[in-house]
């Protein structure tokens, strides 16, 4: 597809420059001589990704897309917050549907309904249908009239990491398929090694998709349901691990967790599918040393666990910066793009038909394992995108930091958590 010119761009859009409210401010560019895109990926799903830019900026001259790391999810919100303070945006940045509906209040979040809607430069029905529903109805935001300010662009699902080496030291050879398997599990591999069976990365991600395969829900409306018994059992789980000796809490944001199952110190760790490229890295690329399978269930029959990974928000910027962020974001998620990227990175691909590319199946022919995340589809659920669930991830995170260090009750710690968290889903429903 050929690069858009700002003209073309904004008679496609129906003449609107952001595709907002004609009273909503327009920030400056962080880069008038690129489109900056805003990313957290390194080692080898930072490198692809750069890989990919280079090529679309090659077949698309115009205004060139540039990527630039900055730090982590968290670190990313932080500087797109401060930075909507200072009025200067990049072209796009990956968020959240969470970190999103921070943005959208403030105008610095482009509204994409007329770009998937415009003619000629927009989204047929057909390819509309063609994305995993899954993936794009979490971009449309009800407390902003349903409409859509992000677009999916890598998606991933909560897994299981499994060291096998460990496992076999206990007399274990299959993943455990329940919680009360995983707990027994661990039981055995401590009394086989002295040692935690679990290190525990604190995120809220893994307690939602935890309450989730117990068959319960984090959210009502705007009330919160962790005093709910889903979400106690939960926090209880955590502290039984804790008293006994068989799992331990990571540093917050490090990868210690993936350093200790390479290391065969631990045998399981919750992560995302797209951490299979790293621990591969770790890991010598040896499939035989581990695996990954889908988290534990109360009810394996009737599975469920948590689709998380970034969207991109496109920024109101600029007609030509948003012209180019718009192309670019249509063209990484062809199926042909969203295939070499799902293939490369651990990622889902956001496209139904990518599932057919010869990419794919490759990849699914490789190694049993690669599969695990994918067959998670039809049964992965997304987090909420409600104004305000921002700070209630930061209370989670710290109510189970204090359920790990035994300075909190679990049933107390659910209860507190519940009231703190519907506190800040009002005042952010009151702004």
């Amino acid at each position: 597809m050929a690069a858009l010119s700002a003209a073309g761009f904004l008679a496609g859009c129906g003449g609107t420059p952001a595709g907002t409210a004609a009273s909503a401010p327009a920030f400056r560019p962080v880069d008038t001589a690129a489109a900056v895109f805003w990313d957290r990926q390194i080692t080898e799903t930072g490198e692809l990704l750069r890989q990919l830019v280079a090529e679309f900026n090659a077949a698309h001259p115009g205004l060139p897309i540039k990527v630039e790391h900055a730090g982590s999810y968290s670190d990313i919100f932080r500087k797109v917050s401060a930075s909507i303070q200072a009025g200067v945006l990049p072209a796009m940045t990956v968020s959240y549907e969470n970190m999103t509906s921070e943005y959208i209040p403030t105008g610095a979040a482009l509204e994409l309904d007329p770009l998937i809607n415009a003619p000629n430069t927009g989204l047929t029905p057909a390819e509309l249908d063609d994305y995993f529903p899954a993936a794009l109805e979490p971009n449309r935001y009800a407390d902003f009239g349903g409409k859509m300010y992000s677009f999916p662009m890598s998606k991933s699902i909560l897994m299981l990491y499994y060291n096998r080496r460990v496992m076999a030291k206990a007399g274990l050879g299959a993943p455990p398929a329940t919680w009360d398997e995983f707990l027994d599990q661990c039981r055995k591999i401590k009394a086989a090694t002295g040692k935690p069976a679990h290190a525990v990365s604190v995120d809220c991600s893994t307690v939602d998709a935890m309450i989730f395969s117990r068959g319960g829900e984090v959210i009502g409306g705007r009330q919160t349901l962790f005093d709910a018994p889903a979400a106690v059992a939960v926090f209880t789980f955590y502290a039984t691990l804790v008293r006994e000796g068989l799992a331990y809490q990571i540093a917050p944001g490090t990868y210690q967790d993936n350093e200790a199952l390479a290391k065969d110190e631990i045998a399981f760790t919750f992560r995302t599918s797209s951490s299979r490229s790293d621990i591969m890295l770790l890991m010598d690329n040896d499939k035989t040393r581990w695996g990954m399978a889908r988290i534990p269930q109360q009810d394996p029959a009737h599975p469920a666990t948590v689709l998380f990974g970034p969207n991109v928000t496109l920024c109101n910027t600029t007609p030509e910066q948003n012209a180019a962020a718009w192309t670019f974001v249509k063209w990484f998620t062809t199926p042909e793009i969203s295939a070499r990227w799902a293939a490369g990175t651990g990622y889902l691909p956001v496209r139904k038909s990518a599932m057919d590319r010869p990419e794919m199946k490759r990849l699914f022919d490789q190694w049993e394992c690669n599969r695990a995340a994918f067959d998670c589809l039809d049964f992965a659920r997304c987090e909420p995108n409600v104004t305000g669930w921002q700070q209630v991830r930061d209370l989670v995170a710290r109510t189970l930091s204090e359920v790990l260090s035994a300075s909190r009750e679990p049933g107390d710690a659910a209860r507190s958590l519940k009231r703190e968290a519907d506190e800040a889903l009002a005042r952010a429903g009151r702004g």
